[in-house]
């Protein structure tokens, strides 16, 4: 038997499924700043070159297990920090924080299991199954966002985020990027399986030589580019801030005073040390206690204000005390003249069982293991007012809100730059933080907008609306850092339509393929009629 029917047998195909998940898993993993950052391109190939070759072979019964098994491997990798979240921030303990990763790990790699179980239940040759595995794979990733809590977290195309590649999600967002690397992938092994099937190692090496090297070399110092010219009308100096502060779980005054004395003591080192500062952005929860409860801090901020005039953005929970209801916000503060009143941004899209609990009936046990700080949040509403400062226009966002690219791109349809504020403390010191970067990056190529994102403890950055990073600064450092931001108010093809035209065409070419599939099997048996 050779090599290569031997890991594609029944005995050795589970094994090689989960390896093929853990390399795409690791694909996520790369630094933006590491010269090797390379081999995501190169692993996601190799994951998914070995995946497909997997789904020719077996029946949609053995496929289904395969691609669980799949999911497995790479939401396993890839997703097993959630437990820190609950049991290290959450209060949970440890045996429940891992039980509960273990389910949301469980959870996700169904969808993998209906993708593996459609192509070869649809599929009724290899040629057809290699075919559909595109836009069945791009369909079921768009699910995935949608169903249930919505988590489309580690989409194959965020594995290129630093190739050219990824400049297509500027036509169809990131779900566009995941339909070309697997359908340039199928095309490779189609175009092996009619050589030679001894050729398969070498179709391996000839994808990683096609579709990997020459988007991965850019002879540029890895993850940072000089920010790209753009036709803007205006632009704008800001300073984003970096406290580098500890995870406030429950009402503690005195840390959640340090909390805002080490925002106030960052704002007046800047304003001071750098000239011309318009606008100073703080991250999520700087401000720990209620917009309503801090009236005499907020004077403190106007006698900088007064001083130099610049604008406060800072995130911090408001709410409606009659109707007791909370949320999670950004505040635009500028100076106190003319009359100025404070905007607000209310998150839309919560994080299941970190801001509110989804389907009570079902889940009311979670909070006698895990506390959701301040109770349940509530929702804004869909599209909100940008923020404006010194006339550039700013579409904000709120931590795990940069998952979603149709949402992100609704909001920023009237605003020149995208903003995000998060606080990654709950990550801990995970791989979670970088994948979340990486994310919030293919926004800015989507909608061809600058991104500026502060947070708490890293990744704080400017990015250029290639999806570069220009500035930074390290993890887990306190600090800021100072750049201006130019604006853009046009849109892309995926800022003015979204993902619905791109979910059209992977229906109607799942359709197409089928239906041809099915004219040949019917000449086929008409031929052998006759």
């Amino acid at each position: 038997m050779t090599v290569s029917n031997r890991l594609f047998s029944a005995s050795w195909s589970y094994g090689l499924a989960v390896v093929c998940g853990i390399f795409q898993a690791l694909a996520f993993d790369a630094d933006v700043s590491s010269p090797l950052r390379w081999l995501s391109p190169v692993f996601s190939c190799l994951s998914l070159i070995g995946f497909l070759s997997l789904i020719e072979r077996f029946s949609p019964k053995r496929l289904a297990l395969l691609g669980y098994l799949f999911g497995l491997g790479l939401f396993g990798w890839g997703l097993n920090w959630i437990y820190i979240s609950m049991a290290t921030f959450g209060g949970a303990s440890l045996l429940f924080a891992v039980l509960a990763n273990i389910g949301v790990i469980a959870y996700l790699s169904l969808y993998w299991l209906t993708t593996a179980y459609l192509i070869a239940r649809l599929g009724k040759t290899t040629n057809q199954r290699l075919l559909l595995a595109a836009p069945i794979i791009a369909l079921l990733e768009w699910l995935r966002s949608l169903l249930f809590i919505g988590f489309p977290w580690l989409s194959i195309g965020y594995a290129w985020i630093d190739t050219p590649l990824a400049q297509l999600s500027r036509f169809g967002g990131v779900f566009l990027v995941s339909f070309t690397v697997i359908l340039a992938c199928a095309v490779t092994l189609l175009t092996v399986k009619k050589t030679s099937k001894v050729l398969l190692l070498s179709g391996l090496l000839v994808a990683v030589a096609v579709f990997v090297i020459p988007f991965s070399t850019t002879g540029e110092k890895p993850g940072l580019r000089q920010p790209v010219e753009q036709s803007a009308k205006q632009s704008i100096k800001v300073a984003l801030l970096q406290g580098n502060m500890p995870v406030i779980t429950r009402y503690d005054d005195e840390r959640m005073t340090d909390n805002l004395m080490t925002y106030s003591r960052l704002t007046d080192e800047v304003i001071h040390r750098e000239d011309n500062i318009e606008l100073v952005i703080w991250p999520e929860s700087a401000i720990p206690y209620f917009y309503q409860e801090v009236g005499d801090f907020l004077t403190v901020i106007d006698a900088m204000q007064r001083h130099q005039d610049f604008d406060l953005i800072a995130g911090l929970p408001t709410a409606d005390w009659s109707k007791k209801i909370f949320y999670n916000s950004i505040l635009l503060k500028k100076k106190n003249d003319n009359n100025n009143l404070p905007q607000f941004y209310h998150k839309q899209h919560l994080l299941a069982f970190g801001e509110y609990l989804p389907f009570r009936w079902l889940f009311a046990f979670f909070n006698d293991f895990v506390a959701i700080p301040r109770g349940d949040f509530s929702r804004g509403d869909a599209v909100q007012q940008p923020f404006v400062s010194h006339g550039v226009a700013f579409s904000p966002s709120i931590c795990f809100e940069a998952v979603f690219g149709d949402e992100i791109r609704r909001n920023a349809a009237q605003a020149d730059v995208l903003l995000n504020i998060s606080n990654d403390a709950w990550f801990g010191r995970s791989k979670a933080q970088l994948q979340h970067l990486n994310i919030a990056r293919m926004r800015a190529i989507e909608n061809q907008k600058m991104l500026i994102r502060a947070t708490n403890n890293g990744r704080t950055v400017i990015v250029d609306q290639r999806g570069q990073i220009t500035q930074s600064i390290p993890a887990f450092q306190r600090g800021y850092l100072v750049g201006r931001v130019s604006a853009n108010r046009q849109l892309t093809v995926y800022a003015r339509f979204g993902d619905t035209p791109w979910i059209v065409f992977f229906t109607l070419m799942l359709c197409l393929i089928l239906m041809f599939g099915q004219l040949k099997t019917s000449r086929l048996y008409l031929s052998e009629q006759r």
